[in-house]
């Protein structure tokens, strides 16, 4: 069984409000000495399945200056200093960003983005229920664009490999669809009824 590395020295190069770059010198259980490794501190962050009453989820488009382009995906955000509950973060995420709230939520994952240079997590949740109810709060270099998709055409088309997302949207997308196909939570068994033809079509 792997061990882990035992770190001999670790310095911050370089802090901001946003992350932390640092660099270890680390000895592994064979004895060969690694430096630098580097390490990004980031936030944890949340992803959220919000589906509406009449099926649709709640999906965004948004400008996404990594790659420079427009980018189609989930609510999602990171956990602000001071916050200690992901699903209380993700519940101000999808109300700042589509003005939505929902009376049903579940936490379908729990990931770690690149567990080989991040030290965050990533959790991802289903919301069921979802409404418009207010207003957006965007921050001040955010647009965002909300875009109802119905729960069908969706995941149809996250099957048939056509959608170009991030990658833990894709993974939250995967996570709540196998909890509403395979929980047995009376409260998603109308959304299972829609998504079961598309995993198991005859």
């Amino acid at each position: 069984m792997p061990r882990p590395w035992r770190v001999l020295d670790s310095r911050i190069n370089f802090r901001d409000r946003f992350l932390a770059h640092r660099m270890d010198r680390c000895e592994t259980p064979h004895g060969v000495i690694v430096e630098p490794y580097h390490v990004i501190e980031v936030p944890d962050w949340v992803n959220m399945v919000a589906v509406t009453d009449d099926a649709r989820v709640l999906m965004i488009n948004e400008y996404r200056h990594g790659i420079g382009e427009v980018v189609f995906g989930l609510p999602s955000g990171t956990v602000d200093p001071g916050e200690t509950d992901p699903l209380g973060t993700a519940q101000r995420e999808l109300a700042e960003e589509t003005g939505a709230e929902a009376p049903y939520w579940v936490q379908t994952g729990r990931m770690f983005p690149n567990a080989a240079t991040m030290n965050n997590t990533c959790f991802g949740f289903l919301a069921v229920g979802a409404e418009v109810t207010g207003e957006t709060a965007f921050d001040a270099a955010e647009d965002i664009e909300t875009v109802p998709v119905p729960l069908e055409d969706l995941y149809r088309r996250l099957l048939a490999r056509e959608l170009r997302m991030t990658a833990m949207h894709l993974v939250g997308l995967h996570e709540a669809g196998l909890y509403i196909l395979t929980s047995g939570d009376p409260k998603v068994a109308g959304l299972k009824d829609l998504l079961a033809p598309l995993y198991s079509p005859t």
